[in-house]
Parts: C-alpha cells; structure tokens; sequence
C-alpha cells in the first residue's frame, strides 16, 4: 500500500467525525432558525426577550468564569509541584478522576455536602451546629462540583509547558541576582502563560455545557444554560428554543475565549524558541 493510499485511510475517521459534527451544527442551526412561516429569527429572539433565560445566561457565564479562576489557582501550584518532583504516583493520581464517571464523581459530593451527608453529620455530632448547613443547592455546592472535575485538565495543560521551560534560563537568572519572586514573575510566569491560557479555555469551555453537577448540586435553582438546554430538548421536546439557547451558548463561548486565545498566542511568540 502506497504512503499516500495510507495517509488516506487515516484521515477518513477525521473525515467522519468532521462530516458528522457539520451535520449536527447544521441541524442546530436550522431548527434556531426556523418559524411556523419558514425562516425566522423569532426563537432567538424569544430567549433573548426573557429575563429569566438571560439571566440564566449571564449566571452560565459568571459560574464559569469563577470555576475557572479557581482551577487555575489551584492547578499552577500543583502543576509546578509534579514538574519539580516528577514521579509516575502523582501523574496517576491526578489521571485517576478522569477514569470516574461524571455522573460518580458528582454522586459522590451529593454524599459529602448533602443535609445529612458527612459534613453536616460530623459538625453536628461535634455539636458545632444544631441544623445541617446549606451546603447544596447553591453556587458554592455547584463550583466544588465543577472545580473538582475538571481540575485535571488544567494541571495537564499548565504541567505540559511548564515541564518545558528551559532550567538554564532560571539558574542564569538567579546567577545574575534575580530574587526567587523576580524569577517567577520576569521568567517562570510569562514562559508558562500559555499553559494557564489553555487550561482556560478548556476549563472555561467545559464549565459552559455542564449540565449533570450544576443539576445534581445546585437543583432547579441554579439553573445553568446546559441544563436549561437539556430540558428544553429532554422534558419539554421544544427543539427550536433549545436549539436557540445553544447556538447563543456557542457563540458567546467562542467569544469569552478569545482573551484566553490571544494571551495564548501573544506568549508563545515570547518564548525563547521562537525567537531563535
């Protein structure tokens, strides 16, 4: 078999899924776009027209952007921690989450934050509280739910250029009188800003279409735009709005990551490799 008979083979799967995905988005497109009298720009409107569904809108956002900031502050250290001490254990503990169901994960902070789940039944036994603690149904219930699942993917990103930063550039700084602080902020933080800018963006991302932990954590009250979707779509069969609601999720979410792609972009051409 020739290289180029090969090379063809192994695209066609690409060529599936990018067949498949234009088809999905098409179909989404079309229903948003869709009235009773043919083409129309009423569905859109209509969720745009509603208070509770901008609000629910904006609240997507806001949570996303919290889990985000959050992730990142704890998955820098973190990151830095399994690049100075690299040992196999920590990359499997940090990987062992992702072989968890979504669905298990979240389960499993039901139990912990529930009115009678561990905390709530430790602190009244201690005799710390006399009425279980609102830990559920709430923002905070919904971002431990969202930071705890998708912590791992940006200690991945951050670890995988942080892990190429050149150990010379440091001791030469250090040499030359850089304190420790001036070092990660004049040579450490910048060579690995785009890895906090990729962790962003799919930390970010991911929070946006959340739909199983803000559901299971934060009720009918926390409201987020996937779960609006998925009942719109699931409990109400109302195609045409759910396909609005996700078309204005799409493209407020190519929107909300440009910052994150431009700092990505504007760093990489920063590093030393480049230059050279």
């Amino acid at each position: 078999m020739s290289f180029g008979r090969a090379s063809l083979l192994l695209l066609l799967p690409c060529i599936g899924l990018l067949i498949g995905l234009l088809t999905g988005v098409g179909t989404l497109v079309q229903q948003a776009f869709t009235g009773v009298e043919g083409s129309s720009v009423a569905n859109v409107a209509d969720f745009l027209g509603r208070p509770e569904a901008m609000r629910v809108f904006w609240y997507t956002h806001r949570i996303a952007l919290e889990v985000t900031a959050i992730c990142l502050l704890i998955a820098y250290p973190l990151a830095v921690f399994m690049a100075l001490r690299p040992k196999v254990i920590y990359l499997v503990l940090i990987l062992m989450p992702l072989m968890v169901s979504i669905v298990v994960r979240t389960y499993g902070w039901v139990v912990i934050l529930g009115p009678r789940g561990l905390v709530n039944t430790a602190l009244r036994a201690a005799g710390i509280i006399d009425r279980p603690l609102p830990l559920m149904f709430n923002d905070g219930g919904v971002i431990v739910g969202l930071v705890h699942i998708f912590i791992p993917f940006a200690v991945l990103a951050i670890l995988a250029v942080y892990v190429k930063i050149e150990k010379t550039l440091l001791e030469a700084a250090m040499v030359l009188g850089a304190s420790p602080l001036k070092v990660f902020l004049r040579v450490v933080l910048p060579l690995s800003l785009p890895g906090v800018a990729t962790a962003a963006s799919i930390v970010y991302l991911l929070s946006l279409g959340a739909i199983v932990t803000p559901l299971l954590l934060g009720g009918q009250q926390q409201n987020m735009l996937g779960t609006m979707i998925y009942n719109q779509m699931l409990v109400y069969y109302n195609f045409p709005a759910a396909s609005a609601a996700a078309i204005l999720l799409t493209g407020s979410a190519a929107i909300a990551v440009i910052p994150f792609q431009l700092v990505d972009r504007w760093a990489t051409r920063k590093l030393p490799s480049r230059r050279t």
